[in-house]
Parts: C-alpha cells; structure tokens; sequence
C-alpha cells in the first residue's frame, strides 16, 4: 500500500514538473528554437555527416547484400559497397550539372544579348492581352518597358553588384572555405559512421549499459532501430516521389512541346528531394530557360508546374513518402508545413521522418493502453 502511494506521488510531481516546463517551454518558444537552432549550427558537421550516412546507407546495404551472395569477404563487400555508392551518387550530380549549366550558361549569354528584342516580345505579348481582354488594359498600360532604361538599370545594378562584391570579399571567401571545411567533416564523419555502423553501434550500447539499466537500454535500441528504419525509408520514398514528378514533369514538357524538356526534367527531380517545397526552384531556372525561346511557352510552363506542384504536394508525397514511413498524409502535410516554418530546409527534411517515428511509438503506447484496460475490464 506504502509502495502504491509513493509511486502515485512520484508520478505527479513527475507530471507537475513536466507541466512546469512545458509552461515554461511554451512562454519562452522564440528563446527556445533560436537555443535549438544555435545547436543544430554547432553540430551541423555531424548532423549532415549523419544525414549523408543515412542517404549513402540506402544503396550501400542494397549492394551489400548482392555482394554478399557471391563474395564472402565481409570487408571488402562493406569498402566496395561505400565507393560504389558514392561514385553513384556523384555521378547523378555530375550527370544533372551536365545537362542544366551548359543551358542555363547558354541562356544566361543569349538574354543579354537578345534583350531588346525580347523586351519588344513581352511588349507586344501585353498589347495583344490588352487587345483581347480590355479589362486588363490599365494594367498592362503601367508597365513600361522602354530598353534603354532597363538596360540601364541591369547595369547599375551589376556596378552595385560588382563594388558589393569587392567589399566583402573576404567575408564570402571565409564563407566559402567554412562551408567546404563543414561538408569534408560531414563527409569523413559519415564514411567512418557506414564502414564501422556494427562496431559503433556495440559500443554505443556498451556505454549505456554501464550507466543505464538494460531495460530502457533495449528500448531505446528499440526506437533507434525503428528510427534507422523509418529514414531509410523515407530516403527510398523521397528518391521514388523525386522520380514520379521528373517523369510526370517531362511527359508534360513533351506534350506540349516546352523546350529544354529534359535537362528542366532532371533539375524538377533533383530539386524535388526537397519536400514540397523545393521544386519550385526548377521552376524559376525553368521558366528563365524556356522565356528566352518563347514569352508564351514560360507563361504556359508557369501554369502548367502550378498544377503539377498541387498534385505533387497533395496527392504523390503524402501517399508515396506518407505509405513509405507508415504516416498519414495529413499528419505528413502538417509535419513538413511546421518543421519548415521553424528550421527551414532542414526542418522539412526531418519532420516526416521525426514525425514517423513520434506516430508509430504514440500508435503502440495508445495500443499497449488500450489492451491493458480491456484486461481490467473484460465486459
């Protein structure tokens, strides 16, 4: 009777603290996530060295495997397993930086040259929208696109750009080296974390069984098997959703004969990994590409990915990454609007995952609950 009442003690001054600073937590949210983003800025190294093991991981294990059935030799399966998978993986970014700079070079050259007479094009193009629909015409009337003074402006813009340039370059260069510093950390740290994941992780539960009792040990192997689990299937689900929009997005550019069909294609895929979100940078180089070939296509480009972009983010993610990680799509749309809002790019990245993971431990406690009370109360 003593052992009940102290443990029914225990747990409300546990869940007065928890209440205490949840409060806390809650009142103070801004000071909280600028706490939360100055350590993701600490370890951004590890957590990108993570991210890029868990991404490496994916077709690593795949060739593994298929190693492993005809050669017996476990490390020399692991180590060409790595090297294959990362010369893939620089492959495709090779491959897509192949077909989009030489394009976008190209474009980029042509619009300062042709940009009288594509200014005249997109004159002519209001004219004829004023013409057809008069309702537009006091819009289209307060556009001034006289060339001289565009290009004008474009060049005091590049001066300004220019002198910006120079006085803070030193900045941007120390900028650049940290970046390149931070991805070869990243980089190192997840070739270590893949080529030795089993020793790693032997040791990893080593030291928390000399301080931790084994129970909560073998939960918490539990939830980060469930964690492994889980992002790795929202890496095959990403890639796959990456894939089904780039075929889509060609298929239409084909239909209604975009230009540069292709290379926008792969840059779509590619730029899609980012969830939701990110494909709308294939969007704007798009757009920029096809303009300099026809004003009229880019505009038809711009509605035809709008509509694209609605089926992809309500319809092919949260179904296909949603299935992938055992999420809803709901719960899936919700998890990368608030990770988004709060961390950015990043939070985007890991809130399905998270989320996945948050759902299944939620969706076994509430089931564990429930099969308890029916025990007590079989009526």
């Amino acid at each position: 009777m003593y052992h009940k009442i102290n443990q029914e003690l225990k747990n409300g001054m546990l869940l007065i603290a928890f209440g205490i600073f949840l409060y806390i937590g809650l009142a103070h949210i801004n000071i909280l996530i600028n706490v939360l983003k100055g350590i993701l800025t600490i370890f951004s190294p590890f957590l990108l060295g993570l991210m890029i093991a868990f991404i490496l991981n994916v077709p690593m294990s795949m060739i593994e495997k298929k190693f492993q059935k005809k050669i017996k030799n476990a490390k020399f399966n692991r180590g060409s397993s790595l090297i294959l998978s990362i010369l893939a993986v620089l492959l495709i970014i090779i491959f897509v930086i192949y077909l989009i700079i030489p394009d976008l070079t190209n474009t980029i050259t042509t619009s300062i040259n042709e940009l009288p007479n594509m200014l005249e094009n997109i004159k002519n193009t209001l004219n004829d929208l004023a013409t057809n629909y008069p309702s537009l015409e006091k819009w289209t009337t307060k556009i001034n696109l006289n060339p001289e003074m565009i290009q004008a402006q474009i060049e005091l813009a590049m001066q300004n750009l220019g002198s910006g340039i120079l006085t803070t370059s030193l900045t941007l260069v120390v900028n650049i080296i940290s970046k390149i510093a931070n991805f070869v950390i990243a980089l190192i740290f997840a070739i270590y974390i893949l080529a030795e994941k089993e020793k790693l992780a032997m040791q990893f539960k080593i030291v928390l069984n000399a301080f931790i009792k084994e129970k909560y040990v073998k939960k918490l192997f539990r939830v980060t098997d469930l964690a492994n689990k889980t992002f790795s299937k929202f890496i095959s689900g990403q890639c796959l959703e990456a894939c089904i929009l780039g075929i889509l997005c060609f298929i239409g550019m084909i239909i209604f004969k975009f230009p540069y069909a292709l290379s926008i294609s792969v840059l779509v895929a590619l730029t899609a990994l980012i969830p939701v979100f990110g494909a709308f940078i294939a969007m704007i180089v798009g757009t920029l590409l096809i303009s300099m070939v026809s004003f009229h296509s880019a505009i038809w480009f711009v509605i035809y990915f709008l509509i694209l972009q609605q089926i992809e983010g309500n319809l092919i993610y949260p179904k296909v990454v949603g299935n992938s990680v055992g999420l809803p799509a709901i719960w899936t749309m919700m998890a990368v609007t608030i990770g988004g809002s709060c961390f950015g790019v990043l939070g985007m990245l890991i809130s399905v995952p998270l989320s996945s993971i948050l759902y299944a431990l939620l969706k076994e406690y509430i089931k564990k609950k429930n099969f308890a009370k029916l025990k007590e109360n079989p009526s």
